[in-house]
């Protein structure tokens, strides 16, 4: 998150909102409309100002005198950014009853635009730092869980291909068997809130680099068992070979010499086991 507000609720709720952006999600205007409101009452109630607190922040900034008298006369909030709150407010209700479950990154842009504005001028009236508006930051990161996605997705997609044929050929253990099938035959929950897919992802991802693992540990120990077997075959290849070398040289080969070699080959094992 870039920038810190004025208490952890605040952060949560603009935490929140950041996770909408990255997820393109339309959702942002529910978590805009929330960190508004919260964030107006709080300046409120900060200030000992009177309000209905039952009351949204859409009616306090459009119907209740006392809270357009404090910001507009003492905070000194100019009259463009405190009407744009009401404009932005009834879009955030409208848009919510619209079918897209994508926001546009202009339109993010231009409500956070009017909000930092509005927060901006309540720090300088408390004597706080103000924030600065970085609109590069949030066009940097919208989509940001969609590009997760794609690349979990992707992932999952190759390390099942990996497994496929162990699969198909019922050379997984059974539990493996179990969850392979489960991971495969995982049915996508509609992609309203993409963070929680990606988290799913991760632990599908997990368990199927598990069941790799396992699957290379089986043919590792088949491979031990395997050289473990051939073991004396190696020794006597390696007496033979020896011996031709000799013919080669014109030593010649007698079976005491094929039985010298024999026993030193034996003493020396017997000393590796020990």
């Amino acid at each position: 998150m870039k920038n810190q507000l004025l208490n952890d609720s605040l952060n949560n709720r603009l935490y929140t909102l950041e996770l909408n952006i990255k997820s393109k999600s339309n959702s942002f205007y529910d978590s805009y409309l929330d960190l508004l409101e919260s964030t107006i009452k709080f300046i409120l109630d900060d200030n000992k100002i009177d309000y209905d607190i039952s009351r949204t922040c859409g009616f306090l900034v459009k119907n209740d005198l006392n809270v357009k008298s404090f910001f507009l006369d003492i905070v000194k909030v100019d009259s463009y950014t405190f009407d744009k709150l009401s404009d932005y407010i009834k879009k955030c209700n409208d848009s919510k009853h619209k079918k897209e479950k994508c926001v546009s990154i202009e339109g993010i842009i231009n409500f956070l635009k009017v909000y930092f504005d509005f927060y901006n001028y309540y720090l300088t009236y408390a004597n706080e730092e103000i924030i600065f508006f970085d609109a590069e930051y949030y066009i940097s990161i919208y989509g940001e869980t969609e590009k997760e996605y794609q690349k979990l997705l992707n992932e999952k997609k190759s390390l099942s291909e990996e497994i496929k044929d162990l699969y198909d050929s019922n050379k997984l253990k059974d539990a493996d068997l179990e969850t392979y099938k489960s991971i495969i035959n995982y049915k996508e929950k509609e992609r309203t809130n993409l963070s929680e897919e990606n988290i799913e992802l991760e632990k599908q991802i997990s368990k199927l680099k598990d069941i790799k693992l396992s699957t290379i540990e089986v043919k590792l120990n088949k491979t031990i068992d395997l050289l473990l077997e051939l073991q004396d075959s190696i020794a006597e290849n390696r007496i033979a070979t020896s011996m031709v070398g000799a013919m080669i040289a014109g030593e010649g080969v007698l079976e005491d010499r094929v039985e010298a070699k024999k026993e030193r080959e034996r003493k020396k094992k017997l000393g590796e086991n020990k």
